[in-house]
């Protein structure tokens, strides 16, 4: 392979632009937006994910940019810990950071000439020997392979395998970004706070600032502006314990969207066109999960090639080691917001009785097998 069009601008295509390019591959990005920002507020990186940035030469420059996690607390909307989760020790540290951040991280491993904006994609066609890339300003462009990168809503998925709609899990999502300079969080301490069909978590992305996310269930599709949001999150999270009420006062941007994925596609490539990220295996945020796989989807990928004499050999065989591990993560993830999102009392108290009795080290146990893996 010498060169690789990535569809989608994203963490999942500039990661995987980043992995290309540190094996001499020529990768370029194709972006539809006029500029190449990450929508969303911030995330969690995983040691699964920060080791994937330690083989790309980033994780100090993500690092620098994020805050470190090292426990994770499930509460009660009062307050009262009903678990500690430590994360334990491993070869990598786990991080939370801004999405815009560590897409600047990935970026700056990324030739600025690789990147295309304003390139919306129209369709591919692909022989024995490349593919044939076409947009929508009529340009035309030429690869030995193609990766769709675009999303939850892939047009290059649509054409690989035809229309698949996102699955509604009947839930809203809004995330934020504000800063706190108040004694309520820990160090290190991050935590989601369950309620009656609702939740509640916090994340320190480092320099005073906090991610927070909340839920609940049902959404409407009615416009709504920033005073609405910040006005139906009050009156959701009335009465819950401190700082819930000022991260969401001192937030100046709610982003709110449906909580949405999809069933496990039953294959992401064919010949020369593969799939990466949200576009193959969109998943629910419950785990925390969804631009970890991208990261270890971009990894694994680079490897194939680099280690494959046939393109499409390689393509087959990053699929195949990767339909797995990211089927486990998106049905995993669709189980914990089912369980989240309860709201009967009396099936909620359960829910608080028992994980207040199990082991913490029973969690830590299974979430290892998560975070163990290397891409």
């Amino acid at each position: 392979m010498r060169s690789v069009g990535i569809i989608g601008g994203g963490i999942g295509g500039v990661a995987a632009a980043a992995a290309f390019h540190k094996l001499g591959i020529r990768a370029t990005i194709y972006e539809q937006a006029p500029r190449l920002e990450e929508v969303g507020a911030g995330m969690m990186l995983w040691p699964n994910a920060t080791r994937v940035l330690k083989s790309l030469g980033l994780l100090t420059n993500a690092a620098q940019r994020g805050g470190v996690n090292t426990h994770f607390l499930v509460r009660a909307s009062c307050g009262k810990i009903l678990m500690n989760i430590a994360l334990g020790s491993f070869d990598v540290p786990a991080l939370c950071t801004r999405r815009s951040d560590l897409l600047a991280s990935l970026l700056s491993a990324v030739p600025s000439e690789s990147v295309r904006l304003g390139r919306k994609f129209a369709h591919f066609e692909q022989s024995t020997s490349g593919v044939r890339v076409h947009f929508a300003d009529g340009g035309v462009e030429e690869h030995d392979a193609v990766i769709g990168a675009d999303g939850i809503r892939s047009r290059v998925r649509m054409q690989l395998f035809g229309v698949s709609d996102p699955v509604y899990r009947g839930y809203t999502i809004w995330r934020g970004v504000a800063a706190y300079a108040g004694r309520a969080i820990r160090s290190g301490f991050n935590s989601e706070t369950w309620g009656h069909g609702s939740r509640f978590g916090i994340l320190d992305v480092g320099h005073g600032k906090f991610t927070w996310y909340a839920t609940a269930n049902g959404w409407k599709k009615e416009p709504s502006g920033p005073d609405d949001r910040k006005r139906k999150l009050l009156q959701t999270f009335d009465g819950w314990h401190e700082p819930i009420s000022a991260l969401i006062e001192s937030t100046e941007q709610i982003l709110e969207n449906g909580a949405y994925d999809l069933a496990p596609l039953a294959h992401w490539t064919t010949g020369r066109v593969t799939l990466l990220g949200d576009a193959a295996h969109p998943c629910t945020p419950n785990l925390g999960q969804g631009g970890c796989m991208a990261l270890e989807d971009a990894l694994v990928l680079s490897k194939c090639v680099s280690g494959e004499g046939s393109i499409e050999a390689a393509l087959r065989q990053y699929e195949s080691l990767r339909r797995r591990r990211t089927r486990h993560i998106q049905q995993r993830s669709l189980v914990m917001g089912h369980i989240g999102q309860w709201e009967n009392r009396a099936v909620v108290a359960g829910r608080r009785a028992v994980t207040s009795f199990l082991p913490a080290a029973l969690f830590e146990h299974n979430l290892r097998r998560v975070y163990s893996y290397k891409a």
